[in-house]
Order: C-alpha cells, then sequence, then structure tokens
C-alpha cells in the first residue's frame, strides 16, 4: 500500500489541537474532499476510511496519506504549506519532512503486536451500552473484540483490500478504560496494546475519529 507521512518537525502541537489544524488545511485546501471528507457542493458528510489522517507523533504534528491517489493530493500540500493557523496564531512551517513508501498491509498468517499512540474509541451508540450495562469481564472483552473486528475490516474495505472466505481476523486484547472529550461529548476510549494477524503501517488509526489522530497505532513486535 502506498503511504506519505508528512511531519512538521519544527512545530509542536498538544492532542486537542490536531482537530484544529485537519480543520484548517481542510479549508485551505476545500476542492480536494479527501482532506476534510465532506462534498464541497452539498456539504454533507463523505462516509468512508479517511485516506488522509491527522496525527500527533510525540508532540509534532504529522499528516498520513492511504493510497495512489492521496498521495498524489500530498504533492500539494506539502508543496503549498508554509504556515498554519491555530488558535487564531499563525505558525510558519521552517521544517517539513516528507517519507513516502510502499508499507505491508494485509491478512497474515502470523500475528502482530500493535499499541495505540492515541485512545481507541472503538464502541458506538449500541454497543457501549451493551458494554457499559454489562458486569462481565469476559463478555465485555468479546464485546471490544468485535468491535475492533469490524474496525480493521472496515479499514481493509476502505483500502480496496478485502479478505478471501477462509481468512479470519483473530484478536487478542489488553486494553484499559480511558475518557475521552469528542466534539464537546464524553466519550470512554481504550490505550493498550492488541495482537492481530493482520498487517497495519504504523500510525494508521482505527474506530471513530481517526482523521482527527483517534485510534493510531503502532507495531512493537
Amino acid at each position: 500500500m502506498k503511504k506519505a507521512t508528512l511531519m512538521l518537525s519544527n512545530i509542536n502541537l498538544k492532542p486537542h489541537q490536531i482537530h484544529k489544524l485537519r480543520g484548517f488545511i481542510g479549508n485551505l485546501f476545500i476542492d480536494h474532499d479527501l482532506i476534510h471528507n465532506h462534498n464541497p457542493e452539498t456539504g454533507k458528510h463523505i462516509y468512508r476510511y479517511p485516506l488522509i489522517q491527522f496525527k500527533l507523533i510525540g508532540k509534532m504534528p504529522a499528516i498520513i496519506a492511504l493510497s495512489e491517489k492521496a498521495v498524489c493530493v500530498f504533492a500539494e500540500i506539502f508543496m503549498k504549506l508554509n504556515e498554519i493557523k491555530i488558535d487564531n496564531t499563525i505558525i510558519p512551517v521552517h521544517e517539513k519532512d516528507l517519507k513516502v513508501e510502499d508499507a505491508p498491509f494485509g491478512y497474515t498468517e502470523e500475528t502482530f503486536m500493535y499499541e495505540f499512540m492515541s485512545p481507541w474509541i472503538g464502541l458506538n451508540q449500541f454497543n457501549y451500552k451493551r458494554y457499559a450495562d454489562n458486569s462481565h469481564s469476559e463478555e465485555k472483552q468479546n464485546l471490544l473484540k468485535q468491535a475492533m473486528t469490524g474496525n480493521v475490516l472496515s479499514m481493509a474495505k476502505g483500502l480496496e483490500y478485502w479478505l478471501e472466505e477462509d481468512q479470519r481476523i483473530k484478536l487478542d486484547l489488553n486494553l484499559k478504560e480511558k475518557p475521552v472529550n469528542l466534539k464537546g461529548k464524553s466519550m470512554i476510549g481504550f490505550t493498550g496494546r492488541f495482537k492481530v494477524n493482520f498487517m497495519i503501517p504504523d500510525y494508521l488509526g482505527l474506530g471513530k475519529s481517526v482523521s482527527r489522530g483517534f485510534g493510531g497505532v503502532r507495531k512493537i513486535l
């Protein structure tokens, strides 16, 4: 899978500022719906796995592009991005570090260990209620496995990758709850590690609001 990573090396941001960076870039390149995932004519949200995602790596902001077409959009961002505006403050972009690679992606017989660099928001309104009302830890674990399996399959589909009929996602989770704030609403996120028989390139997101930096993963084993 083609992947590009643009690091803004001279800038430090806080986690809650990543969505403001996304908003600024989305407005700057309003004609590219791959960035903001809204129809430029109607303003309606386009439901798909985000091919351009905004992350915080350490304290440095980063923009990740996935697939050939998103990497092509990236070239324009790279050339034109000389400053960003966060909280009414204009910050010059003095250093840009761009890396383009063919990253391994997809089903494998081997399992890999990943950790969440940012909280995973994997529960929707329906399964969150089932999770919160359940007092059995094993059943809660199964709900989280089901949710994450769905997230992995949704990511794969969004990147035009489909599993064969005999291929099944296998997961082992070691997560803990972490309160998060998403669009002004308090929600439960999760941090920790998981094993899965699927190759996920570093910094890709799983779950809700991955374009805003949530659910970013990194391979550790």
